[in-house]
């Protein structure tokens, strides 16, 4: 299994081995610095970065009523630092696995360079960390968790902690740096940390990390036995592993309702006639309607022995159905979308928000509307009454 720890990371694939070429001016050297920091997938960096906390941000500004030019300037030095601070993790995982993929023939981005001047490139990435955190050190929070998210993406990696290596201990070191402490992160530089929303977001993150990574496992179960990678799955066996993951499942998704009932008390209501709603209403609506064909649905199948994974996003995954929505597309897609589109009507310069999720989602390509969970099922609807 090959795991690595960034600020906010996932998955990971798409790998390319990138050539330093020192020689090149220094134009050439920030570029190969960028290629370096994304050399996995622009695609899985924009996700792990941006895409999975992007709600929390949106929320606290609409509950702090942040409608202002320096809350759109710290939310964008946040994300620098979550691109950065990613990008670290890659890094340092493969300096400290170098000889180790040489030797099973894996792609590792310092396989050209040698080990010397890939610490120096290490150095260089934890330098820009540190130089674009700075700016929220004096935050509430914010310097206990920053140390907090450092030492587990250094020291999963790195030898004498090796954390990877240390069965649950380093499952759960993996879901704390990929989630909760990034986003914990954010609500402390954002001024939001001691509120019950915080708490809620934080509590459905840190299910999310569960989820995602017991998921990874159960899925490379039987490759990583194979490669001779100890996991924890590996260790414990499917049956162990599913009984996680559907458990998992359940507890996220109501989870998910915690979350939209903080969006309904917290965010700004509006006047209709002669009293005033929440404009979170339909978010909850929406879920409450989902929720009797989805809770409870996972970890029966699971605990019969049938294969479900909602957080299987491959094309040759399981099919689209109303788990995978509730999972995926509701929280990563339609909550985001539907706070940016309230902001922007409240603060017309947080039109960037929007425009910035269209751009990111591919929402301006028919094809990718066309592809679309939603449009395929009518389609299949649409099929059989024909």
């Amino acid at each position: 299994m090959d795991s690595r720890i960034g600020l906010s990371a996932s998955r990971y694939e798409g790998e390319a081995v990138i050539e330093a070429h020192p020689k090149e001016g220094k134009r050439n050297a920030g570029r190969g610095l960028v290629a370096l920091l994304s050399w996995r997938h622009w695609g899985l960096l924009r996700y792990n970065s941006i895409l999975q906390n992007v709600a929390l941000f949106l929320y606290i500004a609409l509950a702090q009523r942040r409608f202002d030019p320096g809350f759109l300037r710290d939310v964008g030095l946040f994300l620098l630092l979550s691109l950065a601070g990613t990008g670290y993790g890659y890094l340092v995982n493969d300096w400290a696995d170098l000889e180790l993929d040489r030797r099973a023939g894996k792609r590792n981005v310092f396989s050209t360079m040698g080990r010397g001047k890939g610490a120096l490139v290490v150095v260089v990435a934890l330098a820009l960390v540190v130089v674009l955190g700075l700016p929220f050190a004096h935050r509430p929070g914010f310097l206990p968790l920053w140390a907090a998210w450092w030492l587990l993406a250094t020291f999963y990696s790195l030898p004498p902690v090796r954390l990877k290596e240390r069965g649950a201990l380093g499952l759960a070191a993996t879901i704390l740096a990929q989630q909760p402490l990034p986003a914990a992160m954010g609500f402390a530089a954002l001024g939001h940390i001691s509120t019950w929303g915080a708490a809620a977001f934080l509590a459905y993150i840190t299910l999310r990390g569960i989820c995602s990574d017991v998921g990874h496992q159960m899925r490379d179960r039987e490759r990583d036995a194979a490669a001779g990678a100890q996991t924890f799955a590996v260790r414990h066996g499917h049956r162990t592993i599913a009984r996680i993951y559907g458990i998992s499942l359940e507890l996220e998704a109501v989870l998910l309702g915690a979350v939209l009932v903080v969006l309904v008390i917290d965010l700004p209501t509006l006047r209709v006639g002669g009293g005033s709603i929440s404009p979170a209403w339909p978010l909850l609506l929406g879920y409450l309607a989902l929720l009797p064909f989805t809770l409870g649905r996972a970890w029966v199948r699971l605990a019969r022995g049938e294969w479900v994974d909602p957080y299987d996003e491959s094309p040759e995954g399981p099919p689209r159905d109303l788990r995978h929505l509730i999972h995926q597309p509701f929280p990563t897609v339609l909550l985001p979308l539907y706070l940016a589109v309230w902001l922007t009507v409240l603060y017309w310069p947080n039109v960037l928000f929007l425009v910035g999720l269209v751009l990111l989602y591919g929402l301006y390509d028919p094809r990718r509307w066309a592809a679309s969970w939603p449009v395929q099922a009518l389609r299949a609807v649409m099929r059989r009454g024909t």
